[in-house]
């Protein structure tokens, strides 16, 4: 089988923000800027790495609506694999509204993520060997709990993990020995760890609690602080220079972890891979949206070069 392409299991969605012109008046309709936009942590890993250069493939599911041809569609103007991508009649695809005030402060948001619900283990069978075939797998935290533990029990791919929250990150503990790479941030490792987290000593210890359970390698993001790595080998705290280009920090973790997965696909030592992660990371806060257009190898290099060495 191809052995070419990376996998990614979950989360793909549409995006509705509404931002007021004027100071909202509640119950009464506000004159303002609507965007949609496509997103999910999955896909968005899996559109970060497309524009990297690495062919992808998407493995969710979908509705048979609007926003589900607006998915698929996105996906094969971007060179996203859909294939195996899954339309569930009568289920409404995953999406995600939030109202902004005139400040830009959100003031409420609503997801429907039901259709995720169909992720079963009988789904994750159905497509496993498509999934071992692959050089990696990406999923994240939003998988239903049954569905993650039989992945993770039945993969043989490398499988990589955004926790993506505190209350997802807990899913993950009957597993997490059988994850190859995980990228927790700093309260999602307190999760995993079992303990606090409040020294960059007590940051070394939750690492190596984590790396006993199975764990090969360990990437806790750090917000400004960069990223802390600890594998086989070795430890290591790596951050940029102060960034003076910040627009948008929503899409940095989904950057950042396509970077790990691209620069470790490419072979790259664990400094290599440090470096290219935080620079796809600048990448993504230097564009106005989740994702920027502007994602390419040369581009993540040329952070590096300005921002990291």
């Amino acid at each position: 089988m191809d052995k070419g392409y990376v996998a990614g299991v979950g989360g793909a969605n549409v995006d509705v923000h509404g931002q007021s012109f004027a100071p909202l008046i509640m119950r009464d309709s506000n004159p303002g800027r609507l965007h949609l936009s496509v997103g999910g942590v999955t896909r968005n890993i899996l559109d970060n790495l497309t524009r990297l250069g690495q062919r992808c493939e998407l493995v969710s599911v979908v509705g048979d609506d609007a926003f589900g041809g607006m998915l698929q569609a996105s996906c094969r103007a971007l060179g996203i694999g859909c294939s195996r991508l899954a339309v569930r009649p009568g289920h409404p695809s995953s999406s995600y509204i939030s109202i902004m005030d005139s400040a830009g402060d959100m003031l409420v948001a609503m997801s429907d993520m039901s259709v995720l619900d169909s992720i079963d283990p009988a789904f994750i069978d159905g497509q496993l060997e498509f999934l071992n075939g692959a050089r990696a797998v990406v999923c994240d935290g939003n998988l239903p709990a049954p569905a993650l533990e039989h992945l993770a029990r039945r993969c043989t791919a490398p499988l990589y993990i955004d926790p993506v929250s505190t209350t997802w990150a807990k899913k993950l503990l009957p597993v997490l020995g059988r994850f190859d790479t995980i990228k927790p941030n700093r309260l999602e490792m307190e999760v995993l760890a079992g303990m606090a987290i409040a020294t960059e000593a007590d940051l070394e210890t939750a690492c190596r609690r984590v790396l006993a359970t199975g764990v090969r390698r360990v990437f806790v993001s750090l917000g400004a602080q960069g990223i802390y790595y600890m594998g086989p080998e070795s430890a290591v705290h790596r951050r940029s220079r102060p960034f003076d280009r910040l627009v948008n920090a929503t899409g940095a973790g989904d950057a950042t972890l396509a970077g790990i997965l691209y620069a470790s696909l490419a072979g790259k030592n664990e400094d290599e891979v440090l470096d290219f992660a935080l620079g796809a990371g600048l990448v993504a806060i230097g564009g106005a949206d989740t994702i920027n257009p502007e994602m390419s190898k040369q581009a993540v290099i040329a952070m590096i070069k300005e921002y990291v060495q």
